[in-house]
This record gives structure tokens, sequence and C-alpha cells, in this order.
């Protein structure tokens, strides 16, 4: 550690690798020098591992003293209490030696407040300042509320999820939204990758329509295999690309979607990419990028990638979006949920190739005011104030 620094934990317990742990990721990269990163996180496997190279990264293996199945015989309300008696309390104190050994000065909690309630315990043992990046919706339960008393500061990812924290009791002089931050160096303007063209077999100028994001039950993917019969008996060479993989726990949504991108009607004409290092090429020869979450997003970074790479973007209308793009100027905002809708949307931007051009050019325009750097600083000037604030007080 340089002389100096101060000694940040960034404690991540989320579900699985998605993009609260992307973002995180790409903020790290960028961080000040004056912040040396301890990165705490409760899975351990080769994604993860990668935080490595941004910071001094730990795996801590949650405690599990007696499983969730066995928890459940002693019903609900004994069964919470004895799950936080003997393993929710171990875990805490699992992190608070972790942060004692590293001598951490302040606590950043990523993504939501009930998956990282230990952490928060820890930090209060502690005696340490808590803030909490905001990156995803929070239910009204005695835990989130519990967190959100203890936080020194709070950085909501957008103003729909600043509104909510405010509703569960959440101060509003205690919010400072940051919205996603890209690497514009990644994310920017360039010609249509024809190598993956040629990889999926498309040698002439077929429309591409591209949605990415990890195979769960509210991305949106079924809503839009349910729109893609419209879309394809409009423009029957057009091809839908599928970009991400599942995680979690549940693999049944994934299933039922690989299932449908190959029946008779669908297949040949959906691709399934799966997880790929290459986002950026494959929305660079996108015809439409689609953003089509079937509950709010709290951000929703995928439509602002499209966006950044100059291309024609839909989103819902609700949740993140809503901070970002102006309907009809630099996007289209179209009700989530609803098939009928997105093929219109689709078909529109396909058969109106100026008002698609004009779209993606506002677009690109729009997003380099959300550039990694912007958010990097935006971030270390909430984490300076709240050290500054805890010192005082």
């Amino acid at each position: 550690m340089r002389s100096g620094q101060i000694n940040v934990g960034f404690c991540e317990n989320g579900a699985g690798y998605g993009g609260a742990i992307i973002s995180l990721a790409a903020f790290l990269e960028k961080i000040p020098p004056e912040f040396k990163p301890h990165i705490f996180t409760s899975i351990g496997t080769e994604p993860y591992q990668r935080l490595a190279r941004v910071g001094d990264w730990r795996h801590l293996r949650p405690v599990t003293l007696v499983g969730q199945r066995r928890l459940r015989q002693f019903g609900q309300r004994f069964g919470s209490v004895l799950d936080n008696a003997v393993n929710l309390l171990p875990y805490a104190l699992r992190h608070y030696w972790a942060f004692r050994a590293k001598r951490i000065q302040l606590v950043y909690l990523n993504n939501d407040c009930s998956c990282n309630l230990a952490a928060a315990m820890a930090a209060k043992m502690a005696g340490l300042p808590l803030v909490l990046h905001a990156r995803g919706f929070n239910a009204d339960t005695r835990g989130n509320r519990w967190v959100l008393e203890q936080l020194d500061h709070c950085i909501p990812v957008s103003h729909a999820v600043k509104a909510e924290l405010v509703t569960l009791g959440l101060p509003p002089t205690k919010c400072t939204v940051v919205p996603e931050g890209l690497d514009l160096d990644l994310f920017h303007v360039r010609p249509p990758s024809q190598a993956i063209r040629a990889e999926l077999g498309l040698a002439g100028n077929e429309p591409v329509i591209t949605l990415v994001g990890g195979l769960v039950d509210w991305k949106g993917q079924d809503v839009l295999l349910d729109a893609a019969p419209e879309i394809l008996a409009r423009f029957p060479s057009a091809r839908i690309l599928l970009v991400g993989s599942a995680y979690g726990k549940d693999n049944q949504f994934a299933e039922m979607i690989t299932r449908r991108a190959a029946a008779p009607d669908l297949h040949g004409r959906v691709h399934m990419l799966g997880s790929r290092k290459d986002i950026p090429d494959i929305l660079s020869m996108s015809s439409v990028v689609l953003h089509a979450s079937t509950k709010p997003e709290p951000f929703g970074r995928t439509f602002l990638e499209g966006m950044a790479m100059g291309r024609p973007t839909i989103a819902s209308n609700e949740g993140g979006p809503l901070d970002v793009i102006e309907h009809e100027l630099d996007g289209l905002l179209i009700e989530p949920r609803k098939p009928a809708v997105l093929a219109a949307a689709v078909t529109r931007l396909l058969s109106e190739p100026a008002f698609a051009a004009r779209l993606g050019e506002n677009a690109a325009r729009k997003a380099r005011q959300y550039s990694i750097e912007h958010h990097a600083s935006a971030i270390s000037q909430v984490l300076h104030r709240t050290l500054q604030t805890s010192a005082v007080s």
C-alpha cells in the first residue's frame, strides 16, 4: 500500500456475476490512487477471481452451519431467527476480522441491502463508516431498513432507485445519484464487425437485432421471442442475437429460452451466443439494440452500451432508462412486457433507416456524458465526503 492510501473494503455478495459486479470492476479499474481497494466476495468462481487484477481480492465464503432446508422445518419466524444466529452472525464476524486484518477505513457495499447484511453488521461492529452503492431495488424488510439506518451515505444508480430508498426511510440528504459509467475506449462508434457476421454466417446486410442480458426471467428474452414471428414476417432475413448466460441457482428460464429459440419457426434465425467478451464488436454490427426487461431495471447498462456504439436503441419506459433516454430523440422508450409493442418498435426502426440513423447519432452523443472516468470521480467524491463527515462526528 502506498503511504497515505485509504483502505476501502468493497463487499459484493450478490447471486452471480451480473451487471452489479461488472460495474464494480469497471469502477475499480479507474479508482483514484489515493484509495486502496480490498475486495470481499461471497462467490469465488473464476470471474470473481479476476477482481484480483484491480485490488486485493479475497473470497469470504458464506457461513452455512444449518442449511435452508433444515431451517424451513422450524417454521418461517423461528427459522429466520435461527438463521441469523447460526449463519448470519458468524458470517458477519468473518467480515469483521477481515476488516480488522486489512485495516479497513471505510466499507462500501455493492448492490443491494439484503445481500450485504452481514458486511453491514461487521462495519457497525468495527465502527467504520458505511456506504451503499445501490445498484438494485430493495424490498421493504426489517433487515433492509436496518441497513439503510446504518448508512453514512448511499449512491443510487438512478432516480428510480433513490425514490424507492426514500420510501424505505433513507433521508434524501444521504443520497447522491451516480449513473453507471462506460469505458468509452471500448464502447464507441466503429465500423461493423465483419468477423462477427462471418462467424454467424451473415454474408449480406441482414438486419441484426441484439439483446444482451443474463438468461434470467426478467431480462425479457421471452418477450423478444414472442415478438419474433411478427418481426420476421416483416423482415424474413433478420437475425436475433441473445447474448448472455444463466446465473444464480435456477436455470429453468434459460432452458425454456433455449428450447424456444430452437423451435421450428425460429430455428436458425435466433442465435444463442452465451457469455461473450466481444460485446462491443457484436453491438457494432447490430441494426437494433434492445433492452426488454420485464420489471424496472435499477439502471440497465446494456442499453447505454448500445447508445455509446451509435446503435438505435429500444428500452423499457421504467426504471433507469428514464434517466438517460429522450424518447424519439436518442432512443425509443416503450411499454414493457408487450410483444406486439416491442415488435412494432423494432420494425419501425428497420423500416425507417434515416430515423434509426438519427437516433443512433444522438445516442452516441448522449453516451459521452457517461464515461467511466466521470463515474469514478463522482463516487470518489462521495467516499471522501463520507470519510470527512465521519471524522468530524
